[in-house]
């Protein structure tokens, strides 16, 4: 834990502290990245190798990095084995409100009053525009 967070921002801090980070009472992850709202890039702490590791960090965060929603509805249609709605993953990560449209294309069975307050919960905003 100690060499994860170190600078995680007391504002995110509770996150680390969830049932769904912890196992066995710990804090269990293989990496911790952050990014605030209104901030310009995502942050991690400083993290120690031995000689010859590495951290996995290609194979784990490469969809990420390319970014774009072409990349992640491509993954999704691999692995989920059915079409992606890519309006629908720009508008995600573009940290727009959730509108109903958008969170019926990517899960048919979605409560969507559910995903809007987790959505507002997370800084998201209320509901916009069509289908909202």
């Amino acid at each position: 834990m100690r060499d994860l967070l170190p600078l995680l921002p007391a504002s995110l801090a509770h996150y680390a502290q969830t049932p769904e980070f912890r196992f066995e009472g710990f804090f269990d992850a293989t990496v911790c990245a952050w990014r605030e709202s209104g901030a310009a890039e995502w942050r991690c702490g400083p993290v120690e190798f031995a000689p010859g590791e590495t951290d996995g960090a290609e194979g784990l965060f490469g969809l990420l990095v390319d970014g774009g929603p072409e990349a992640y509805a491509g993954f999704a249609e691999d692995y989920f084995e059915c079409a992606v709605d890519r309006g629908a993953v720009a508008a995600v990560l573009a940290g727009a409100p959730p509108t109903r449209r958008t969170v019926e294309s990517l899960s048919a069975d979605a409560d969507f009053e559910a995903v809007a307050a987790r959505a507002r919960a997370m800084g998201f905003g209320e509901p916009t525009g069509p289908g909202a």
